[in-house]
């Protein structure tokens, strides 16, 4: 990981800000060196040594106004460096959110959510705040090298004697930049593992009451949030530790000058203005000798960081670079985002026929999945997958439209897919799993996700849903927030919910995994006829065990074991197919077997 090309890549994003981030950080250094002159002139007259022929009265407006020029540039320089500070730590968050999304599909993440939340709070901020640190670093170089020359000017013996502690302070920081940097990355890692606890904690507060765990609980937790305290302080002992030394050799360097000096002063060879502008340089200097250490620890923890949101963004997945943390991507700090947009359909997208051949996915260190299933899918039909639980179907779905890594070869009117997850989105396929993911907003925000309102489109949805009458019973209609998770909305409401959203997509093929199995018996018959109503311009594949639906459907394969036994109509199967007929019947066990 290169972090000066990183950094460089950060500046790219935001030229113009930065550029009068260091601006203003460099009047910063600048004007108290012109105020820092101006005083030395001022002690000078006042001595009675006049090297520049200005009233003193002069000297003091010109003081007073760099001190307010330095005033006016220093709320700039906050102003913006809030802009380009918060402008990175977006683009950080964003990159990283769209790693999580690329890599995934229907696998979690290896991470805890508290461990993601970490990386997407501290480390972003971290890194962010990098090139901002760089540049008052250099700013301390230019001021300090000019402050340098001056105090040589003046004494180059004194000078010399004061800056040898200082060695010692960039030999003691780089000497432990391997301790910095572990003491880091263990208090990162004890804080996200708190913040996934206390996620769990509040997702799971009802278990924990019935099961009278209050106090098994609160234990774990204070274990855990006493990992969490001594990685803290170790980390924070020692950053004090350094800069308590570093404080230390400022003294010493000061001590040193009053002694060596002080003979000068008494012999007239040290005016009080160049006392006042030496002391005033070594505060200055001995400053950006600190801040180089400190820097140089900061450079460390940065790496931790990048290393940390990498990880993060790319996961498993090759081909995602870690480049692509810093990636250039519009943030839309002042334009509102762009409408979602559903690509419109292509000659390619119309659905005729699909062919699917030995797909095959299994779950990592297990035997669990599916195995060499194959199928063909024609347009305006109706396939159903069914099976006993564990045999494979919801895994086969997923597989199949690239939420899992799988293998095997599908084609999409014989046209072979060679990016199953790209290929698989609307136009051209929709899909609502068995328990839909709905957000803490509107029912309207849930249906469209972003798509741009079209009132007749979704009101067809909705009726097709079989969700108009539900939609009248809540007290807001449209406008009603269903709480997270959706947890305002029956197990049913949230079924039909999300198949008006699918249906909104207005997709080739609609892929339901068990979508009516919170529905009252009714309910179900008015949604299953209206999805056949609709079947000749549709194409379905759908999870189900329901007589409805398999004495519709057009094509039943049936799942054992993450292998497809069989396939062919109910009549079919019932008469050839011994687990058919268990199925059908009832007669069989809810396990894995």
């Amino acid at each position: 990981m290169n972090l000066t090309r990183y950094m460089i890549e950060n500046i790219k994003f935001k030229p113009g800000i930065f550029f009068l981030v260091w601006f203003t950080s460099f009047t910063f250094f600048i004007t108290p060196l012109i105020g820092a002159l101006t005083v030395r002139e001022i002690f000078n007259h006042l001595e009675g040594i006049v090297a520049i022929e200005v009233n003193i009265w002069s000297l003091v407006v010109i003081l007073l106004v760099v001190n307010v020029i330095q005033i006016i540039f220093d709320v700039f320089w906050a102003i913006l460096q809030i802009m380009f500070f918060m402008s990175m730590r977006l683009l950080f968050r964003r990159n990283m959110m769209n790693g999580l999304y690329a890599q995934y599909g229907a696998n979690p993440p290896p991470y805890s959510p508290g461990e993601a939340i970490s990386r997407f709070r501290q480390d972003a901020e971290e890194a962010a705040y990098f090139p901002i640190a760089m540049a008052d670093l250099l700013n301390f170089f230019i001021f300090g090298v000019i402050a340098l020359l001056l105090m040589l000017s003046i004494n180059s013996e004194v000078t010399f004697f004061i800056f040898l502690p200082f060695v010692f302070v960039v030999i003691l920081v780089n000497a432990f930049r391997k301790r910095v940097a572990h003491y880091r990355s263990e208090r990162r890692k004890a804080t996200g593992e708190v913040t996934s606890a206390i996620r769990e904690i509040f997702s799971s507060i009802q278990s924990v009451k019935v099961n009278t765990s209050e106090k098994n609980m609160l234990e774990h937790f204070e274990q855990i949030n006493n990992k969490r305290a001594q990685a803290a302080i170790k980390d924070e002992f020692f950053g004090s530790l350094l800069r308590a030394t570093r404080t230390f050799i400022v003294f010493l360097a000061t001590g040193i000058m009053f002694l060596m000096i002080s003979a000068p002063m008494l012999a007239k060879e040290f005016s009080i203005g160049d006392f006042a502008l030496f002391q005033y340089l070594l505060n200055w200097v001995t400053g950006f000798i600190s801040y180089m250490g400190e820097s140089i620890a900061r450079y460390h923890r940065t790496t931790v960081s990048y290393n940390r949101m990498t990880k993060l963004m790319r996961g498993k997945k090759v081909d995602i670079s870690e480049d692509d943390i810093v990636k250039a991507s519009p943030l839309y700090l002042r334009n509102p985002f762009p409408s979602r947009t559903i690509p419109e359909k292509q000659s390619v997208d119309h659905l005729e026929n699909i062919i699917v051949k030995n797909l095959t996915y299994r779950y990592p260190d297990s035997e669990k999945g599916i195995q060499d299933v194959s199928f063909t899918l024609r347009r305006g039909t109706l396939t159903v997958v069914t099976g006993r639980v564990g045999s494979g179907k919801s895994t086969l779905l997923k597989a199949f439209l690239g939420l899992l890594p799988s293998s095997g070869t599908v084609w999409w009117n014989d046209d072979l897919i060679t990016d199953i997850p790209k290929s698989f989105r609307p136009p051209r396929a929709a899909y609502t799993p068995q328990v839909p993911n709905l957000f803490s907003d509107t029912i309207k925000e849930n249906l469209l996700l972003g798509l741009p309102e079209n009132p007749e489109q979704m009101q067809e949805a909705i009726n097709l849903a079989v969700f108009t009458k539900d939609l009248e019973e809540v007290e807001k209609g449209l406008e009603t927030v269903v709480g997270p998770k959706g947890k305002k909305l029956s197990g049913g409401q949230q079924q039909r919910l999300a198949a008006a959203r699918m249906l909104l997509q207005n997709s080739e093929l609609k892929v339901f995994d068990d979508l009516s199995s919170a529905l009252d018996v009714e309910t179900e018959k008015i949604f299953w006829e209206q999805m056949f109503r609709i079947k000749k311009d549709n194409t379905y594949l759908v999870v189900s065990h329901k007589p409805l639906v398999l004495q519709e459907a057009d094509n039943i394969i049936i799942m054992k074991k993450g292998k497809a036994e069989a396939s062919g109509t109910l009549e079919i199967l019932l008469k050839t197919n011994p687990e058919m007929q268990r199925l059908w019947e009832g007669r069989f066990e809810n396990n894995n077997n």
